[in-house]
């Protein structure tokens, strides 16, 4: 037998082996131990967001307090699931995403005056859009929900949510304030 047809062979899986060895495919733990470090990373990154988020929608931050019962008791559930637990009606659905009377868009929990009608404009979102709010009635929050990073909106009157913000609009702001329609009352001018 030729040694050339013995040891090539040989090399051949002596170099894959050591191949395998060197990008850690044979080790298992520490690729255990690498996921297991990334897993809790993201555990800890989410947790230090959630408790950012509490803190900035903290109730002690805004005039009227109420407890989530009473304010279950007041909402219907669908009020409930967007203006208390951040929820977001289907694009084009809402009641004043094509609604072109003059007056003020209200806060739907508490009545605290948000928007000018002046200010709404057509986006083209399927929400109410509006390039500005009435000065300290609306509160700006971030908001790194959902693998995103957005910029929340809610009333500065009670906490509940109202939308989003875009640096996106129209002059003379740029902005485009996009509001779930159910988050709003309307008091007609």
């Amino acid at each position: 037998m030729n040694t050339k047809t013995i040891i090539l062979p040989i090399l051949a899986v002596v170099c894959g082996l050591g191949l395998v060895a060197f990008l850690g495919i044979s080790d298992s733990s520490q690729n255990n131990t690498a996921n297991k470090k990334v897993e809790n990373n993201e555990n800890l990154e989410n947790l230090n967001i959630n408790k950012l988020n509490q803190k900035d929608t903290s109730m002690s931050d805004y005039k009227v307090k109420k407890s989530e019962n009473e304010w279950k008791e007041e909402l219907t559930d669908n009020e409930y699931r967007v203006l208390r637990q951040k929820g977001t009606e289907r694009a084009f659905t809402g009641e004043f995403y094509d609604h072109h009377e003059k007056g003020v868009y209200t806060c739907a929990a508490c009545h605290e005056k948000l928007f000018d009608s002046k200010t709404k404009f057509e986006s083209g979102s399927g929400w109410p859009s509006f390039y500005t709010t009435i000065q300290g009635n609306v509160k700006e929050i971030a908001d790194r929900s959902h693998g995103m990073v957005r910029t929340e909106v809610v009333c500065n009157n009670c906490g509940s949510h109202l939308g989003h913000v875009f640096n996106d609009g129209p002059k003379p702001t740029g902005m485009r304030y996009c509001i779930n329609s159910i988050s709003l009352d309307f008091e007609k001018e």
